[in-house]
């Protein structure tokens, strides 16, 4: 099962308030290859003026993650490379998504813009013969120090969460896992290094933990981006943004 969080946690729906400097959006996971495909959606937010950015992928263990990605039309956007590049004028919008001609490959993903931009993404689960199985869209992070996101497990449904760090230096993470009373049952540290991510079910994190509805929260020195997944014995999916929690 941890293999298939590894390859669920996803991508983007967001937007952010305009800004004549650079600003950079991440995405704690990403996915392609085998029967996986993400497809994301970005618009320029602005009503006149253009704007201009790079998606960049990286690995889970900050490798360059190589793939090819085709726009709207069929064409090619990445070439086999790690990024792609986009204009977009006033109200415009581009589609990318991932073609499925490499190994299972995962990892996570940033946007730089001049201007502010609106991203989504769905990512799909797919058959042998190309139809979609399961498909959700998941929120574009933005960095927190504290966070948390919800967590059920009851009926044999498993929830996830895929951290990734945008920092030079590793991050030492706190994870609480609370009941729905408010009680702290369990707590682990994990150490994640630079720009690199993880992706862990919340029963694997804190192993011999009974069926339950609360919370997993966590915390650590720098902001670091996140995204959960609630899944159903089946592999139906819906993914979970994080909330932020006060310090």
């Amino acid at each position: 099962m941890k293999r298939v969080l590894s390859i669920l946690v996803l991508m983007f729906a967001g937007a952010a308030a305009a800004s004549a400097q650079a600003l950079t959006y991440y995405f704690p996971q990403i996915a392609a290859g085998g029967n996986w495909r993400t497809t994301i959606f970005i618009s320029n937010a602005t009503a006149a003026g253009g704007a201009s950015g790079r998606i960049s992928f990286a690995t889970s263990a900050a490798a360059p993650f190589n793939a090819n990605w085709v726009d709207e039309t069929g064409n090619n956007v990445s070439g086999g490379g790690n990024t792609i590049d986009f204009q977009l004028g006033a109200g415009e919008s581009r589609k990318y998504i991932t073609v499925g001609d490499m190994p299972l490959t995962v990892g996570y993903a940033m946007v730089a813009a001049n201007a502010s931009v609106l991203g989504t993404a769905m990512y799909s689960f797919l058959d042998d013969g190309g139809n979609i199985l399961s498909e959700a869209g998941v929120p574009m992070a933005i960095p927190l120090g504290k966070q948390a996101v919800f967590v059920d497990t009851t009926n044999g449904f498993k929830t996830g969460v895929a951290v990734a760090n945008p920092n030079n230096n590793s991050l030492q993470i706190h994870f609480q896992l609370v009941s729905a009373s408010g009680q702290v049952l369990s707590e682990v540290v994990r150490e994640l290094p630079p720009y690199q991510q993880f992706a862990v079910f919340s029963d694997e994190m804190f192993p011999g933990s009974q069926p339950m509805v609360g919370r997993l929260q966590f915390w650590c020195t720098n902001p670091m981006v996140a995204v959960a997944i609630r899944m159903s014995p089946t592999l139906q999916f819906t993914t979970m943004p994080p909330i932020a929690i006060a310090n």
